[in-house]
């Protein structure tokens, strides 16, 4: 994979994660409470949908940091990554409050504001 496809892939994933939070809580709040049956298999099953496929893209995420963790423009999308993931979490105290009605979208805000300050403060570090 080019050095811009994995940029573009570190810029994106922490986006297509959110969303997938939030497509749950759409799911399970709109179209399953009308199914009414087997509720509970529904949320079991997209729970882990959600908590495989975020392990998954975290996990490749960091293979491609690796190689690009030198470059400049890697820093810079890290760093708005951050900013916009702490966007997310103000806007709800400001008026937006869709989002603080999703539990789960603030659990993964914070785990990804924790590991995008981690690759940030990792591709400061020097190459031993």
């Amino acid at each position: 994979m080019s050095l811009y496809q994995s940029m573009i892939k570190i810029a994106i994933t922490p986006f297509i994660i959110l969303g997938l939070a939030i497509f749950r809580d759409y799911f399970i709040r709109y179209q399953a409470t009308n199914l009414q049956l087997n509720l509970l298999w529904y949320r079991v099953l997209f729970d882990l949908f959600l908590y495989i496929s975020t392990g998954i893209l975290l996990a490749s995420l960091y293979e491609r940091f690796k190689k690009i963790r030198i470059l400049r423009m890697t820093k810079v999308i890290l760093a708005a990554n951050i900013l916009l993931l702490m966007l997310f979490y103000g806007v709800s105290y400001f008026g937006v409050l869709y989002f603080a009605s999703i539990k789960e979208f603030f659990v993964f805000d914070f785990i990804l504001m924790g590991y995008y300050a981690y690759l940030l403060i990792d591709s400061f570090r020097k190459e031993a």
